[in-house]
């Protein structure tokens, strides 16, 4: 399996299914338009026949200061935070079946590419509006809430940069 962007002409899309209609949906026909849009990125984990098994997908966001838990809050200034906005985050649920871990791996190549942003620009954190089920995955890898629903994770760069993620 290996990572790369999204391209049309080389990467099979139709067969992907996650389990999740609006996560599938996005794939299939709205992907390519936020791309040619300059307003997200979409990263594909495909298979060695260029079948799309999951994709992520990463923008900028803003984090209002209002959002962070106090203890953050107090050590940042009180405008809006920039960060990195994993907005979707899918694994093919056949693929799932095989124990690649393809969430787990979109993920790492994630904070990765934020890493790389943070480098040339200023970046806080990487955050996700997780879908409820997927809580605990983000949370795994040091994810915090946000807001008090606690669907809206943080991880601050700081954090990222500490990990060894290979």
């Amino acid at each position: 399996m290996k990572i790369e962007r999204l391209d049309p002409a080389r990467h099979e899309r139709r067969g992907f299914q996650s389990g999740n209609a609006q996560l599938d949906e996005y794939l299939h026909r709205y992907a390519m338009q936020g791309q040619r849009q300059q307003v997200v990125r979409v990263y594909v984990a495909v298979n060695a026949v260029n079948r799309v098994v999951g994709y992520s997908t990463l923008s900028a966001a803003s984090v209002l200061h209002a959002e962070f838990p106090p203890d953050h809050a107090r050590r940042l200034p009180r405008y809006p935070i920039p960060a990195v906005l994993i907005g979707r985050l899918a694994s093919d649920r056949t693929a799932r079946a095989t124990g690649q871990r393809i969430g787990s791996r979109l993920l790492i190549h994630a904070l990765k590419q934020a890493l790389r942003a943070a480098d040339s620009i200023g970046v806080q954190c990487v955050v996700v509006d997780s879908k409820p089920d997927a809580v605990g995955f983000y949370q795994r890898f040091g994810f915090m809430p946000l807001q008090a629903d606690g669907h809206k994770l943080y991880l601050p760069i700081a954090t990222i940069q500490m990990l060894t993620i290979d």
